[in-house]
């Protein structure tokens, strides 16, 4: 009877819960937090979403993030008391109308700013607070009563106490919340997400009403939970890993027992002896149970409820198991058994149900990559019979609708640093397959990968990746399943929820620790939706159960305000939220603006991103900052555009924009575009005159050159002097006197081997410098130059007539014939004797 009595209490405590608990979630505010002043007097939640707090320190606003204080001062043009606010009302308008000292004023909430009331307005607004007040004291003892939006009641006392029931007809129950409400607290305000706001002598309350939607699995002892496996009777098994224990459950929740080694189900706590990893009931009924490190387990059910158990694990047998540690089985079309294991790489048991099992593994014959993908985390097959295995390696595909799995080719699929539509990560963990036939690659740490590619059987495929940097929480993907038109991925801490039918894939929703309320691990077993239509996780240690309804997020759209304004590092203005277009002047380039979505219940959980209309059109996601920075922004017209997602990580429709309109210079301007076209073609202009006065000029020297030295020519010659003189440019009469004297000299000291150039520059009545640059510029050669020209021209004309090379050298001025031969042959490309030859007369 005692032993009855005991296995019934068991079986009740192991029965699996069914209903989720409320909680409140207190939060409090004063000076610590950034308050002006502890003593609040009123909150008040305006049109736009602000909170608004009056104290005896001026007026504060509260964003989610932070206080601003507004008060009076000096030199503002209104005459206010003090800054201790009595009291505080919304009024009509949006704006708020504040008691201070038996006087009311208006606090416009755009301009942040007081403004005085008319006396007639103002003396009925002063009427309406001292009966408002005479209210409250009169109902101060009365409890406040709210109804959350799970339809929990709860009771808040004056003096701190707080009460729940779970309806009208239920009892009030004490509630102690995670911070304890302080003696005389008054109810303010409900904001817009549900929140009860309460005030005190010693700052302000927040009160976020949330209900715990799972239920804890009630196990022993902790242990990190394997594997969950549904099979063909609705039982549901359970297994782990630390204490190696395998629960049976009944369709309806109840703990059938604990599957012992000796094949019998227990009532009372006993281990299995080894820790399966995972789980599979074949096409014949058979289970199959996969340890690490103790190989695999066939188990037949009898007619009594126990099962019979066969063990096989890897021995000296080239046909036995190729290692102990399994990890994952799965069953093909073919009725053959795949079986993954953990540094033994794949193997098949092509007739699973013979008394002794031959298992074909890359030693003896199957043919997957040798060296590699020996790790494997999971098994996938599709309905056309292609298998899809994830290792630590990498992802291993093949078409195993063959007869023969020696003859299976098998494709290698890694991360390739060349080829950014590759696989993100070689650590791949799970193959998920949704609605539509498309394939999602969990990996360790590169989030999830879809396959893009038509033919999952080509060599190469091509991925599309979804990690943080395209606005997942995370990169860690353990695992996943498929619901309806989402892909719901297990993370570390959270689940990531992907849209299946939409093109984009977007993300629709994250549950983490706001939705559990709670910090929860998860494990690596896949989550499994239980014949009562709920769902179970494992955990690193333990297991919850959570109804897909408790799931849903809340489709609160919070506003976004804008919150502050800094430019070029200036002090902040933070009465901006009101404007909608910001002219900023042609020296003002650099701007930070921050940004606050008005959603009061987690401000910590709430993503935002942004873009720049007319800079980029694409969304960056900045996580959980609230401000944006933008540096040396160009003259143009900006539309700056801000979404965020609600305290639950679910993405809303509530874009704010604001118009930016940076001036520019007058070097930024059109007519500075015109000044800047003219300069450019005055420069070219005036580059090309120059060239063509300098082609000019040269021109004439080279004429003018050719001139003297055909004179020179032809007076040795004693030809007319008027012939050449004709062809002679133009020159200044100071010019020519000037070579009518250097070419008297030139003429006199032809072939006097000693002529130098200060001897030239006494001729012709110069300084040695000033002969230099005369000559330059009329000739374009220095003097020494054009007496070797003239030299080697008479020299030239010599040969013609016959003279000898000596004769010639000696009569030109060179005292050495082998110097003259050498400057010959530089002046006219060819030896003094040659060129005689070629020009002698015949």
């Amino acid at each position: 009877m005692k032993r009855n009595i005991l296995l019934t209490i068991l079986v009740l405590l192991t029965t699996l819960p069914t209903k989720a608990q409320s909680q409140c979630i207190v939060t409090h505010y004063d000076e610590f937090s950034g308050m002006a002043q502890w003593y609040v007097t009123q909150i008040v939640q305006d049109h736009q979403g602000m909170m608004w707090f009056a104290t005896w320190n001026g007026l504060n606003r509260y964003d989610g993030y932070e206080f601003q204080c507004f008060k009076s001062r000096p030199g503002d043009g209104i005459d206010i008391p003090s800054d201790r606010i009595r009291d505080m009302i919304l009024a009509d308008d949006g704006n708020l109308l504040c008691q201070i000292e038996g006087r009311v004023f208006l606090f416009d909430v755009k301009g942040c700013r007081y403004q005085p009331l008319a006396r007639e307005k103002e003396l009925s607004l002063i009427k309406y607070f001292d009966r408002k007040h005479q209210q409250e004291v009169a109902h101060y003892d009365e409890p406040y009563l709210h109804t959350d939006r799970y339809g929990v009641e709860w009771k808040i006392c004056n003096d701190g106490q707080l009460f729940t029931r779970q309806s009208k007809s239920g009892n009030w129950m004490p509630y102690k919340p995670n911070i304890a409400l302080g003696q005389k607290v008054k109810y303010s305000t409900t904001d817009r997400g549900g929140n009860v706001w309460l005030i005190s002598s010693y700052g302000a309350y927040r009160l976020i009403f949330k209900k715990k939607p799972y239920q804890m699995l009630p196990q022993e002892k902790s242990a990190q939970i394997r594997c969950f496996y549904v099979d063909s009777r609705q039982r549901y098994w359970i297994t782990s890993k630390d204490d190696a224990t395998i629960r049976l459950y009944a369709r309806d929740n109840t703990l059938l027992g604990y599957l012992g080694k000796d094949g019998l189900l227990h009532h009372n706590y006993t281990s299995f002896g080894s820790p399966i990893y995972c789980m599979l009931q074949d096409s014949k009924g058979v289970f199959w149970l996969g340890s690490k490190p103790n190989g695999l387990f066939r188990l037949t059910e009898q007619k009594d409820g126990s099962f019979g158990i066969e063990h096989f694990n890897h021995t000296k047998e080239q046909s036995s198991l190729s290692f102990d540690h399994v990890v994952f089985m799965k069953e093909d079309p073919r009725g053959r058994l795949w079986i993954g294991t953990f540094d033994g790489g794949l193997n098949c048991v092509e007739h699973p149900h013979e008394k002794a099992l031959h298992f074909t593994h890359k030693a003896n014959g199957l043919k997957v990559p040798q060296d590699a993908c020996l790790r494997i985390r999971h098994i996938h097959i599709t309905k056309d019979g292609k298998m899809l295995v994830a290792t630590t390696t990498g992802l291993l595909v093949a078409d195993v609708n063959t007869t023969n799995v020696k003859a299976i080719k098998w494709h290698h699929h890694t991360k390739n640093a060349h080829r950014s539509s590759s696989l993100s990560n070689n650590a791949t963990m799970f193959v998920a397959e949704d609605n539509h036939q498309q394939l999602y690659i969990c990996t360790e740490s590169g989030g999830v990968n879809k396959i893009l590619s038509e033919d999952i059987l080509s060599d190469e495929l091509k991925f599309r990746h979804f990690d943080t940097s395209t606005g997942m929480p995370s990169d860690v993907a353990l695992s996943a399943y498929v619901e309806g038109n989402s892909l719901y991925i297990v993370s570390n801490n959270q689940i990531i929820c992907l849209a299946t039918n939409d093109q984009n894939n977007n993300l629709s929703a994250k549950y983490d620790s706001y939705l559990w309320n709670d910090h929860l691990r998860f494990s690596d077993a896949t989550s499994l939706l239980l014949p009562d239509g709920r769902r179970i996780f494992g955990l690193q240690d333990g297991a919850f159960v959570i109804a897909p309804s408790d799931m849903r997020k809340s489709r609160f759209t919070p506003p976004i305000a804008l919150t502050g304004i800094s430019i070029q590092n200036r002090p902040t203005d933070y009465a901006v939220n009101a404007i909608d277009t910001l002219t900023l002047t042609a020296s003002e380039r650099n701007i930070t603006i921050t940004f606050a979505a008005l959603d009061y219940s987690d401000d910590g959980d709430i993503h935002y991103a942004f873009r720049l209309r007319g800079g980029s059109d694409q969304w960056n996601n900045i996580g959980t900052n609230h401000s944006a920075t933008f540096l040396d922004l160009r003259p143009d017209t900006y539309v700056l555009e801000v979404r965020s997602t609600n305290s639950e990580g679910v993405w809303s429709d509530n874009i704010r924009q604001l118009v930016i309109i940076v001036k520019p210079t007058f070097w930024e301007t059109a007519w500075a575009k015109v000044l800047y076209t003219l300069l450019v073609a005055l420069t070219v202009w005036g580059i090309l005159r120059t060239q063509r006065h300098i082609r000019r000029l040269k021109r004439q020297q080279n004429e003018l050159h050719e001139a003297y030295l055909a004179l020179l020519n032809a007076k040795e010659n004693e030809k007319p002097k008027t012939t050449t003189e004709k062809k002679q440019p133009a020159m200044k009469p100071e010019d020519e006197a000037f070579m009518k004297r250097a070419m008297t000299f030139i003429e006199q000291h032809l072939g006097d081997a000693d002529i130098n150039i200060g001897d030239m520059a006494e001729a012709t009545a110069t300084s040695r410098s000033g002969l230099n640059r005369k000559m330059k510029s009329l000739l374009g050669v220095t003097p020494l130059d054009f007496i070797r020209e003239a030299r080697i021209r008479k020299a030239c004309q010599m040969l013609k007539n016959g003279a000898s090379v000596n004769d010639a050298a000696y009569s030109c001025g060179f005292s050495d014939p082998k110097y003259f031969g050498k400057c010959f042959k530089a002046e006219m490309g060819m030896t003094p004797t040659e060129y005689k030859v070629k020009n002698s007369a015949t």
